[in-house]
Order: C-alpha cells, then structure tokens, then sequence
C-alpha cells in the first residue's frame, strides 16, 4: 500500500496539541517526511492531488505519496538497493543528486524507468556525512516532473559526524526543509511562466513549526526549479552553517544571510537556547539578491526582462519561507556550538593534471536570449549522442566556467564533490570552503573548481554535467562526459555500433547487424537497471545474427556485443520491448 507521508498519523502527543494551540491562525505544521533506512529501500513514482490553495485540488507527482517522498537515511560504508518503480503515465528517471556512485546508478537521462516497470539501481555509500537530494531526470521532462513535486531528501551519516555534539533527532532538533515556489495558474501547476508565487517548504504554505529552546539543525535544500533563496532570520539572529552539498566543515560559519540557489544544500545551526516563548521566521530576504540571479529586483540587461519576471510579487521582496515558535527545552539535546567539525582535506592545485574550460553563451546573440536562452555551453546544446568530454579516471582537474549571459547559473557536476577555487578571481566567502556539487557562476563572470575523478570509469554510460535551473537544463544547458581506465585492454574502432530490426520489437525474435567479424563473440542483454538478463555467443559472421527474446518484459534494454578479440571495441545500442 502506498502511504502518504504528509497526511497520515498515528497519534497526536499530547505536547503536540499544546503546541497546536500556540500555533498563528491560516498557518499549517510544517509537516516532516517519514524515512526509509536499511538494505533494501522501495519508492514508487505515483500520481496524487494536493490542495496549495484552500478548495483546489491540483495534479502532483511524488513518491510514496502525493507530494514529494519520505527521507532516505543511508550509512556510509553500506550496500542500498533502490528500487525505483514508475506507475506514471511518462518515462522518468530518479538521480541520486550528489551521490557518488557509478553512471549506471546515477540515474541519468540514460537510465529510463519505462511505465509500470522497476529500476533497481545497488552501491556501496561512498559519501561523506551530508544532506542529499533525489529527483527525476529525464531530458526534456526534469522540470515537469520535479514542479509537480517528485523530489526527496537523502541523508547520509558517517562516524566522523556521529562522535560530534550536534543535533540529530529528526524532525525535533534536526529539521528537514525542502524549500520551493511553483507557478500555479488555472488548477496546474505551470512551467516557465516567471509566476512561481506559492512559497513551500516540505510541500504546504505557511508552514509553522515548534523548536525546542536549544541547538537546532536545519537542512535546507532548494527545491525550487529556478528561483534562488537568500536565508536568514526575521530577529536579525545569527545563525552557523555547519555543512554544504557533499559534507560538513572544518568549523561553523557565522552569517545572518546564505544564497542558496537551485540544487544546493546548507545545514545550519541556530541557537535557540534562551528564546523560550518566541516568534520568528525563517526569510529570504530577496531584496538583497544582485541583479540577474532569479528572484533578484531585475533579471534583464535594460532592454528585456523575463516573460512575467516583473508581475511576480516574490522577486525582489522579502517573504517568510517557515515560521518557528520556539518551545521549552528538551530533557536532552545540543546546548551549545561546536567550536570544530571535521577535516575538509581539500585538493591541492600542486595535484592538477588538466583545466578544463567552459563557456556559457545564449543561442541568440539579442538582448531577450541573453536573459531567456536557450544557453549552449561550448557552442553546444545537449545531444544525448555526444559525449563532450573525455576525463581519464584518477585525474585531478580544474574546471573552469565563464558565463557569457545576462543571468547567473548554478552548475551541477554529477559523480563528484569538488572545492570551490575561485570566483570572478576572487576566493569564495568561508561558508563555501567544503565540499559542493553546484557552484554559482555569476552573469557576465566566471567560477573555478577543483575536483578528483576517482572510483567509476565506464567507456560507455556518460555522466551529466548542467544547469541546475530546469528550464536551462531541459533547454539544453547540459553536456555529458565519460570517465575512462587508461588501463583498460586498448581499443580499436574496427567494429561499427549495431543495427537491430524490428526496433521497437514485439518480443520474440530480432534481427542484429554487424560487421563482419573473424571469430566468435557474445551479445548480452541488459535491463534498464545493468543486470544482464541474457547472453547469447554468435560465431565468425559476414551477416545478420538472430536473437530471441521470448520472455522479455516490456523496456528498454542495452545490447552488447563483446568479441572474443578483446583488442576490438565493443559495440552496443537499445532496443525497446513492447507488447
């Protein structure tokens, strides 16, 4: 049975109730997803309904649940299988934003979830203690199906973090906020329309929620599809950030104000100690964005400005995203801040083997495409057949982004956490000197980050690297790159890629084409999740070769040809099963 998260309870404590009645009229609890642990973790991708505004029901997407999905709390060190089940009407794929695991895990646009089928992705965690994120990725359809609401948390712990005095009692004095707006126009939920004026946090409007008066840990991600936060507190109190995309910090922070921007994660620290009784809210002061980052006064270069960017009340403005009442203190919990955290042990420029250059730059070279896009990065937009760049596996690299347009982008780079170098030449403010995997990279400016590409090499399933303000990225502002052994048996192109017919098949039996090969080889069948669920070995050919599929589910599937000669390349395409 699937549950819905946010809506089901088993009982209310008494101290809830209390908390209840201290609560301002029109606001709602902030609701706190269930988690999921252990060895095997089942979502499902399903339809559901959720009223935003009072007496409408809207279409949404989540997993488990109408809305959004429960958190997943995963050990470092573990083996996880997640499996993934799709009961849309639509392809989709989940990705593992953040994790460092290999590409046929990540749940890139390469790794479909057909209708009514199960992706079944295993790994070992390999990440350090932090707040993650998994949402869908499918090219052309991110943005769709993350604003109808398909998005969830991950938290990972290690026993670096588990020895710290810092708080961690989920949903009390450890909080999770997934922080949105969506554009909800006629009953839909809208893409593109520059209205997203409903503020979320985990899902509801106006949420509120009681804090006990000592340490308290927020996890906030923006979710949102492309407006970009700037936090702080409606007392004017200072707040730690103790930890950013992929792990904590050496040591706490302090500010009264964080960017956050699409895809990024902070977790802060706030001292609740001797605020029993009060009031206050957790604000993105907007007001105070620089130009040209959405949700910023004015994202325009004086001669256009985004469709609808000036009729939405948020940008530009100060709004409240969660209200807090804060309550007597827990029996136990964090009483005071830490003065250290943990190691960073960043990567050493000494180390770097290659800088590799990007360019950011609108399609139309006129004042609406400099603010609009579509944006090519290296002249180019996405092409699911190109592999843009080649990384060999255990290099260290510069990557360095300049942006040639009218509007900042945040830039997620999947497979690793880097360390921020620099930005318009400048050192990054303290609280970025971690581990991140989205980067800012300021209109008509530039960004540089460090990073190691350890662990994973496959010649054939690429890596994404790409806007994280969705409406770029399903635009095309996205490239793909491989990492590869340069240990792996040498390669020759003397075999071209393979040609199946009937494709899609109807199960049964297809035809597989190929060059014309001296001696034997092997054709493996994988499902979309890599499991190899047939093997069939051909010998010396000159023509087709016939394969059978009866007893194939329906979905795509990899076909391999792997030849004896392990001099010549493998070639490989998809076939697509229906019945």
């Amino acid at each position: 049975m699937l549950v819905n998260y946010f809506t089901s309870f088993r009982f209310v404590p008494s101290c809830l109730l209390v908390a209840i009645s201290h609560m301002v009229a029109g606001q709602t609890p902030l609701p706190i997803p269930d988690t999921l642990s252990g060895p095997v973790i089942d979502l499902s991708v399903v339809e559901g309904t959720r009223e935003f505004l009072p007496g409408e029901p809207i279409s949404t997407y989540g997993y488990n649940g109408d809305l959004l999905g429960p958190t997943l709390i995963l050990n470092q060190g573990q083996e996880v299988t997640l499996n993934v089940t799709n009961t849309l009407p639509d392809l989709t794929t989940t990705h593992w934003h953040g994790l460092h695991v290999s590409p046929e895990n990540d749940g890139g646009p390469h790794s479909l979830i057909f209708p009514n089928t199960t992706w079944s992705p295993s790994f070992t965690v390999l990440d350090r203690a932090s707040t993650f994120w998994y949402h869908p990725h499918g090219h052309g359809l991110t943005d769709y199906q993350v604003s109808m609401g398909a998005s969830g948390m991950i938290i990972v712990r290690d026993p670096l973090e588990a020895a710290l005095d810092l708080p961690r009692t989920y949903g009390v004095d450890d909080i999770p906020l997934i922080l949105q707006t969506k554009a909800i126009v006629d009953g839909q939920v809208q893409l593109h329309t520059g209205l997203d004026s409903v503020v979320l946090a985990n899902g509801v409007r106006n949420a509120w929620k009681e804090l006990p008066a000592r340490i308290v840990r927020l996890r906030c991600l923006n979710g949102a599809s492309e407006r970009t936060f700037l936090l702080g507190f409606s007392n004017d109190m200072t707040f730690h950030v103790i930890g950013t995309d992929g792990g904590l910090l050496e040591a706490p922070v302090a500010l009264d104000r964080l960017r956050l921007m699409p895809g990024e994660r902070a977790e802060l620290l706030i001292d609740l100690n001797s605020l029993e009784g009060q009031e206050f809210q957790l604000m993105s002061y907007a007001s105070e964005l620089p130009n040209n980052i959405v949700g910023a006064a004015q994202v325009g270069n004086g001669m256009a400005t985004l469709d609808g960017y000036d009729d939405n009340a948020l940008n530009g403005a100060d709004f409240s995203l969660v209200s807090f009442t804060v309550s007597a203190p827990l029996a136990t919990g964090t009483t005071s801040l830490p003065l250290a955290l943990v190691p960073t042990n960043s990567y050493d420029v000494a180390d770097v083997d290659v800088t590799r250059p990007f360019t950011f730059q609108p399609q139309a070279m006129d004042p609406m495409g400099m603010i609009e896009g579509p944006f090519l990065i290296n002249g180019d937009l996405m092409d699911m057949d190109v592999i843009n760049e080649t990384v060999t596996l255990g290099s260290t690299e510069i990557w360095e982004f300049t942006n040639n347009t009218m509007v900042g982008h945040p830039i997620h780079i999947h497979d690793i956490q880097f360390n921020v170098l620099d930005r318009n030449g400048l050192p990054p403010e303290p609280w970025e000197s971690g581990w991140k995997d989205v980067v800012f990279v300021p209109s008509m400016g530039s960004a540089r980050v460090i990073t190691r590409f350890d662990d994973f090499a496959d010649p054939d399933m690429p890596y994404m690297y790409h806007c994280h303000l969705l409406m770029h990225e399903d635009e095309g502002m996205m490239g793909q790159f491989l990492v590869v052994d340069p240990n792996a048996i040498a390669e020759t192109d003397a075999l071209d890629d393979l040609q199946i017919w009937p494709n899609p098949s109807q199960g049964g039996t297809v035809q597989i084409g190929m060059a014309p090969m001296s001696g034997p080889a092997v054709i493996e069948v994988h499902d979309c999740s890599g499991r190899r669920v047939h093997v069939q070995t051909v010998g010396a050919s000159t023509g087709p070769a016939t394969l059978d599929l009866v007893g194939l589910a329906p979905g795509a599937y990899r076909i391999v040809l792997l030849p004896a000669d392990h001099r010549l390349r493998h070639a490989a395409t998809t076939l697509i099963v229906q019945h």
